[in-house]
């Protein structure tokens, strides 16, 4: 099979070129909402699973969706940018670790402001 450097660097290749095709397309108002997290490509690069997230909460469904239903438009799209012998199939996953992020932050900081104000009372 592949190397994981190898399949480390397709993985990045194919999230730059997805996230510039994505900008190139304002036909399509929630492309530019979505931002591409990771591209984990499989052993024999015939899979490459996107890790994608969005601000809105309340649109994740929808863009899994579009991003689904545009897989083979943008697999096409990356075929022309990428030197593969064969494109990977895309498939499309919410990644929520920056929502997870943020409320672990909140939550330290939280944490910390009372820590402070039982020092001072």
């Amino acid at each position: 099979m592949v190397n994981d450097n190898r399949k480390k660097r397709i993985g990045e290749q194919i999230q730059h070129e997805l996230g510039n095709i994505l900008l190139r397309h304002p036909e399509q108002p929630l492309f530019s909402q979505i931002t591409l997290i990771a591209v984990d490509v499989s052993a024999d690069l015939s899979v490459a699973k996107v890790f994608f997230s969005i601000f809105d909460d309340a649109k994740i469904e929808e863009a899994k969706m579009v991003l689904e239903q545009a897989a083979g438009f943008l697999r096409k799209a990356l075929a022309h940018n990428l030197n593969l012998r064969l494109t990977p199939r895309l498939r499309f996953a919410y990644d929520d670790s920056i929502k997870r992020g943020q409320r672990l932050s909140a939550l330290i900081d939280s944490a910390v402001a009372a820590d402070e104000e039982r020092q001072r009372g």
